[in-house]
């Protein structure tokens, strides 16, 4: 489908199952929040709510209102049980840091088998927003410098 296609059907705000990547990632329940555009090769794109950016219409299933609300639901109750399943597995080996590879095989041992990087990292980040883990960032950066001999040479 086109874009001007997709306009004439789909205002913007209609709602949508929306893949930004693949298919194989989890779906966003999202509504449409720019009308459908071509990108210079052709290719027909849309923006939805809650990803920044275009997502090409083969990757956008229109839903009627009663789907997307009924997946809405569906949706905070899987995110509540696969983040309570993150946080026993936190509390069952405590220690070491919790990066977003080990959450994602915490969640795959949990039988979450459709997890991805990004909803990982959104079940750590949710859960310290909540207060029940705590971000411990690392940063390390190496300067250099001359040494000192070098900087001898420079001012000689």
């Amino acid at each position: 489908m086109n874009a001007e296609t997709f306009n004439s059907r789909f205002p913007i705000g209609t709602p949508v199952f929306a893949y930004p990547a693949t298919r194989d990632d989890e779906a966003l329940i999202s509504r449409t929040r720019t009308p459908a555009w071509e990108l210079g090769h052709g290719e027909p794109v849309v923006s939805v709510d809650g990803y920044a950016g275009g997502i090409c219409l083969t990757h956008v299933d229109v839903m009627t209102e009663a789907d997307w609300e009924a997946a809405r639901i569906e949706r905070e109750a899987v995110v509540a049980t696969r983040r309570e399943a993150l946080l026993e597995a936190v509390r069952a080996r405590p220690s070491g840091e919790w990066t977003v590879e080990r959450a994602g095989m915490a969640l795959r041992r949990a039988g979450f088998q459709s997890w991805n990087h990004r909803t990982a990292e959104a079940d750590l980040e949710a859960l310290a927003v909540e207060g029940r883990l705590v971000a411990q960032t690392k940063v390390v950066v190496t300067g250099y410098a001359l040494a000192d001999e070098q900087r001898t040479a420079v001012t000689s």
